[in-house]
Parts: structure tokens; sequence; C-alpha cells
């Protein structure tokens, strides 16, 4: 008989439930988030042998559980939060709400799904992916404030922005020391020069102080202390944030190529795929053979489509399901545009789907499902990118209104 252990997961404590096939729940308890509480539950699953353990992804408290139940159990597996709310909905209608019952909730969601469960492995649970997250939240938070910078530069000095591209570093070095139109009038040529020419300032840009001054003198920019006070703080709070990306991405290709250089090499053998996001796109993934199929991947990914059924009647709907990662949805995205301006395969597979009909969007869908096609047989292969390879294994689909890659919208 097989047994299934749901865990709901705190800060301190966790709460287990066991079921049977049946989906009867035959043991639950809440244990201490510690030393003893780990044993403690060893011992439960070495009791119901075979078992299959899974969680919720809980922001970081089930990396050190799940990290430890890896070291001698294979049938471990994280759920998303968004399928246990789902099925809680679709199971009952009261409200009520415990961590005993989100246990037991799991245990039974894991239970009439066991075969659409993808395992982790040892390497899934490190620190590759909290990485690759710290990246894209100062990536986010590089681009709130580059829009944030327009906004201000656009009433200190608007004409700036206008003629040159605002963030090499010898004009965010400018705008640090003269962040208005009336601070660089009144500015001499000398200072300009050297605010340009400051060793910050990275490659030499086409422009020199009298042309700024010149743009300057004839600004419609309003000046004052509090806009200026604002262009100094995005400037700042930009060149910070840069120094710090560049840190962690270093940090974060270091890491994945000490033990997924092989998959990157893969990836980037693609054209338009570089090296951050076929890192990214590793980091989250974790090891290729979780996923037995490449249609697991698309649905761990979340573009597979979203499906309404009643009794004989099934509505796609034409949206993606969104049940996977979103942030590695927005990787697969950056991938699949890096692909349409790079690669002549790619970019006319897109153009096809546009000449098909499809709006944009729908057609980078198809697209991004056909990129992860492609990138699943590699890895599963070992093989690098290649014309022939891909035409193999990535050919048109033989019914195309069952296919994972039509008919959906991207977000």
């Amino acid at each position: 008989m097989g047994y299934f252990i749901g865990i709901d997961i705190s800060k301190g404590s966790f709460n287990y439930s066991v079921v049977d096939e049946g989906c009867k729940q035959i043991e639950s308890n809440k244990l201490s988030m510690d030393r003893n509480g780990f044993d403690e539950f060893k011992k439960v699953t070495e009791k119901y042998k075979g078992s299959v353990v899974a969680c919720e992804s809980t922001g970081s408290f089930h990396i050190n559980l799940i990290s430890f139940l890896l070291t001698f159990k294979r049938e471990v597996a994280i759920i998303n939060p968004s399928l246990i709310k789902r099925f809680s909905w679709s199971v009952s209608l009261r409200k009520t709400k415990t961590d005993e019952i989100d246990a037991y909730m799991i245990a039974t969601f894991v239970c009439k799904n066991k075969e659409n469960v993808n395992y982790l492995m040892l390497d899934d649970i490190d620190s590759i992916v909290p990485i690759a997250r710290l990246r894209e939240s100062i990536a986010k938070d590089i681009a709130k404030t580059k829009t944030q910078l327009r906004q201000h530069l656009n009433i200190t000095f608007p004409e700036l922005e206008k003629n040159y591209n605002i963030f090499t570093y010898s004009i965010l070095n400018l705008l640090k020391s003269f962040p208005s139109a009336k601070a660089i009038q009144e500015a001499s040529n000398m200072k300009i020069y050297r605010a340009i020419k400051h060793k910050s300032a990275g490659r030499d840009v086409n422009i020199t102080p009298k042309q700024i001054k010149e743009l300057a003198k004839n600004s419609i920019g309003h000046a004052s202390s509090e806009y200026e006070a604002l262009v100094e703080y995005d400037v700042e709070h930009l060149l910070f944030l840069s120094k710090k990306i560049e840190k962690i991405e270093k940090q974060f290709i270091d890491k994945i190529n000490k033990s997924k250089k092989d998959d990157v090499d893969i990836l980037t053998s693609i054209k338009g795929i570089g090296d951050v996001t076929a890192s990214y796109f590793i980091a989250e993934i974790g090891n290729i053979d979780r996923f037995k199929n490449k249609k697991k991947l698309i649905a761990y990914i979340g573009t597979d489509p979203s499906i309404a059924q009643s009794g004989s009647s099934i509505n796609r709907r034409g949206r993606i399901s969104k049940k996977g990662s979103k942030s590695l949805r927005r990787t697969l995205y950056i991938m699949a545009m890096g692909t349409i301006r790079s690669n002549e395969y790619f970019k006319s597979y897109y153009l096809k789907k546009r000449q098909e009909g499809m709006q944009h969007r729908k057609a980078i869908v198809a697209l991004m499902n056909k990129l992860v096609r492609v990138i699943y047989a590699l890895l599963k292969k070992r093989e690098k990118f290649s014309l022939k390879k891909a035409k193999s294994f990535s050919s048109s689909c033989a019914n195309p209104s069952a296919c994972s890659c039509s008919g959906v919208s991207y977000p």
C-alpha cells in the first residue's frame, strides 16, 4: 500500500498528515523545526516505507526540512501553493483553515495527483535559486529606478533624455553632480568635462561640455532643490544597484558553472540565449531528469493552456495556466525574444505563427513552448543545438488543436 505525507511548514514548527491510497488520514502530528523535530519526522517516513512526502513552497521556511529529507529519501516534492488552494476549494466549500487541515490537503492532493508529481533531487535545494531570485529582485529595482529617473529628469532637464542615452556611466556621473539644466548652466566647462570623463564613467560618450551647455541653455526644464534631490537620489541608487547586480551575476554564474556548466553550455549553444538567462533557467528547473517528458516541463513553467472541462465538454480557454514559476516564465520570455533577434530558425517559426493569424503574444507563447521542447531534448540527449537536430525533435504537431504551443496568450 502506498502512503502520502503532506507537510504544512511555518517558521517554528510543521504539521504533517499521513494518508493512504484511499486518501484516508491515518496519522497526523505537529513537530518543532529543530533537530529533534527532524529526527522524529525521519522515524515517521521510515515507518511508512515508499511514502511520498510533499509540502508547499513557503519562501525560505521549507528549505532546511526539505534539504534534510533529500539526504535519505528520493520521493520528495514541492507543490505550487496555488494548486493546493484550488484543490481545497474543489473539495470543500468551508473556509476553515488550520495548519493540520492544510497538511491533510497537501497529502490528499498528492494522493490524487501522484502521476503528475515531479520529485526533487538533492541539488535542487541549494544556494543557486536564492541567488537567482536576488539577482531578479535587483533587476526589477533597477528598472523601477530608471523609470523614476526618466520622470524626474523630464522635469529638470527633459532635453538630455531626448538626445542621449542617460543610463551610460558618463551621463549618470554628470547628473550626480549637476541634476538639472540650471545646475549645468552654472557649472564651468572644466567641471562638466571632469564629470563626463570621471574614472568610473566607463566608455567615452559622444558628447562635449559645449554641447551639454548649449542643450541646457535652451532647456525648458524646471529647477528646484526638491526635484534636483530626487534626480541625485535616483542616480546614486542606480549606480549602487548596478554595482550590486554585477557582483551578484558573477557570483551566480560562477555557482552555476561549478555544478551545471554543461547544461549552461547546451542552452547557450542556441544563438540568442546568453549566460545569465541560461543560468537562471537551469537554476529554476534543477535537474532535467525530474521531468518525465517535455509536457511536464511546460506545465511546470506554466505556459501550458488552461482547460475547463464539464462532462464531455472541454474548453481550451486561450490563456496559459500560470501554474508554474512566474520568474521562470519571465526568463523563458526573455530567451524567446533573444532568439527572435538572433536566431533565424526560431525567428522563422515566430513569423510563421504570425502569418497563420496569431496575435503577437500568442505567437510568442508558441515560440516559448517550442523553445522548451528543443531545450528539453538537448538536455536529455546531452547535445548542443544544431539546425538539423532541432528539426528532428521539434517538428510540427500532428494535432494542432491539442498542442500546448497554440491558442494561448502570454500575460
